[in-house]
């Protein structure tokens, strides 16, 4: 009679448990978003930082990176859910394989520059032979290294070429590891701080347009996507409605001089979209991707079906202008 007793309490036991676990409410796990600690990714940081991602009903995760590229590496790494990245990193992914999709373009650029040391020699590009120039692999700056040298009759053979660490790009070049580099923003204007007289500028060619971009694991909801952008959309309102504001924020949270980010404000364009322009960039630096050898195969991979224009179509159709 006393194990029927026990037999009867464990069932009981074991009912109220489950009762008790199916009552209880299901936590929702926070977005995990890997944003680039950069100006040029200012709406994702000021909507972070300003609370635009709660005041849309998401909690988030911001997970801080050094640079697009890293940030979409924890998202093909299954580490986050969204990420913000420039073109560069996202061809080479596609031509991988890896899966992930585009949701919008938050910032347009041109302000890459070629930064190079007066005080080795160099006083125009034709200068640049023989020296060691630096780059960021795999990044816009890289692209725009090349480019900038292709511009100016300069094959790859006739210069020595320096993978520079992200982190520390500008202190390299003012360090003399290299003698100039093609830098993304704000590296540019740091190394010409630090190199004070030595360093010179040249003009870029206004041959390539820099976008900045939020791109979602395939399983991403709808409603999340819209929430997102929309929390985007608030910032890139706050940014155009209060510059200096804006700025301001950047600049102290970032531990970046105010003067680096005016400059490289100048040069920035803030605003949602997804277009024709983004997948004309892309397949450039397809091609020159599988010219240089960076990637494996003869063939551009299909940008057009990584983009997902719906979010942004439900909140802007005008910002939509791919031609699918």
């Amino acid at each position: 009679m006393a194990c029927r007793r026990w037999a009867h309490k464990g069932l009981l036991l074991t009912a109220q448990l489950l009762l008790a676990c199916w009552a209880a409410p299901t936590v929702a796990q926070p977005l995990r978003i890997a944003v680039a600690q950069l100006p040029y990714f200012s709406p994702a940081l000021i909507a972070g930082w300003q609370g635009f991602f709660a005041a849309e009903g998401l909690a988030v995760q911001i997970v801080p990176c050094v640079n697009g590229r890293r940030c979409l590496k924890h998202l093909t790494d299954k580490e986050v859910d969204v990420a913000t990245v420039a073109d560069t990193p996202i061809v080479a992914a596609v031509h991988e394989g890896l899966p992930f999709q585009i949701l919008a373009t938050i910032t347009t650029s041109r302000d890459n520059s070629f930064v190079a040391r007066a005080d080795r020699g160099i006083a125009s590009p034709a200068d640049l032979r023989g020296k060691r120039i630096g780059y960021v692999r795999g990044t816009t700056g890289h692209y725009f290294t090349d480019t900038f040298l292709t511009f100016h009759g300069i094959g790859l053979n006739q210069v020595t070429l320096v993978e520079l660490d992200a982190a520390r790009a500008p202190q390299q070049l003012a360090a003399g590891e290299v003698d100039a580099a093609g830098l993304y923003q704000p590296h540019g204007p740091e190394a010409m701080r630090l190199l004070g007289d030595k360093g010179l500028v040249f003009p870029a060619p206004r041959l390539y347009t820099a976008t900045m971009n939020l791109v979602a694991k395939p399983g991403l909801s709808d409603p999340d996507a819209v929430k997102l952008l929309r929390a985007l959309q608030r910032a890139t309102a706050f940014i155009r409605t209060d510059p200096p504001r804006a700025q301001a924020l950047v600049a102290s949270q970032l531990k970046l001089d105010s003067k680096v980010v005016n400059e490289t404000w100048e040069l920035l364009s803030f605003r949602l979209s997804l277009g024709q322009s983004l997948l004309t960039t892309m397949e450039a630096q397809s091609r020159w991707m599988r010219r240089t050898g960076q990637v494996k195969g003869d063939l551009s991979p299909d940008f057009l079906a990584r983009m997902r224009p719906g979010p942004l179509r439900a909140l802007d159709p005008t910002a939509v202008t791919l031609v699918d």
